[in-house]
């Protein structure tokens, strides 16, 4: 019942799915698996190929067990419940493997991160995550104030951060009221994502 009122509320809030985006840069690499981290119910899924292997994390027992009933009978998809920072990465092969974090930093210490970092330097990550500004409105910084996140950074903290990251800063551009977000990644061709973000107006 909560993932029936969370994809609810997603319908109406977002303009432009986060994964839109994502899913043109990894059809465009020579990439067969994803980690998701913080992956809810994988709603990526519903636009990904059954043979790309994938493996979701979520502390949330429910979306775990709703995953694993719903894709029971697929082999190439693994979910499991686990924090950012208990996730091992030793199995991966980071050259065939796509880190992916969609609102996820926002939510997670500085502490936890940098377990999570040194886990993870040579593997392709692609995250996105609610910035602050200083010239947001009112509404804006009531919002961001309101995220059960408690750890939404302006630029520079998620750059003090991800000091090895680069970063496109979106603003307003995936939800249906004025809401920024921050776009990080590593080991990523900075031109295709460019690319990619211009052809949809970021």
């Amino acid at each position: 019942m909560y993932s029936f009122f969370y994809r609810l509320i997603q319908k109406i809030l977002i303009k432009r799915s986060f994964y839109d985006d994502f899913l043109k840069y990894f059809r465009l690499e020579d990439l067969n698996q994803i980690v998701e981290i913080g992956c809810a119910d994988s709603i990526i899924l519903e636009n990904l190929s059954k043979d790309i292997k994938y493996d979701g994390y979520d502390i949330e027992e429910n979306y775990i067990n709703k995953s694993k009933k719903k894709y029971l009978n697929f082999k190439n998809f693994n979910f499991e419940q686990k924090s950012i920072h208990e996730i091992d990465f030793s199995n991966f092969n980071q050259n065939k493997t796509i880190i992916l974090l969609i609102g996820v930093f926002h939510h997670v210490n500085d502490d936890l991160i940098n377990i999570f970092l040194q886990k993870t330097k040579n593997f392709k990550i692609y995250a996105v995550d609610a910035v602050r500004k200083n010239d947001q409105n009112f509404l804006t910084k009531i919002l961001m104030d309101c995220d059960r996140g408690k750890f939404i950074r302006d630029e520079d903290g998620y750059k003090r951060l991800l000091n090895d990251y680069k970063f496109i800063l979106a603003r307003n551009k995936y939800l249906n009221f004025k809401y920024d977000h921050l776009i990080s990644f590593k080991n990523i061709d900075e031109i295709k994502i460019k690319e990619i973000l211009k052809s949809n107006n970021i």
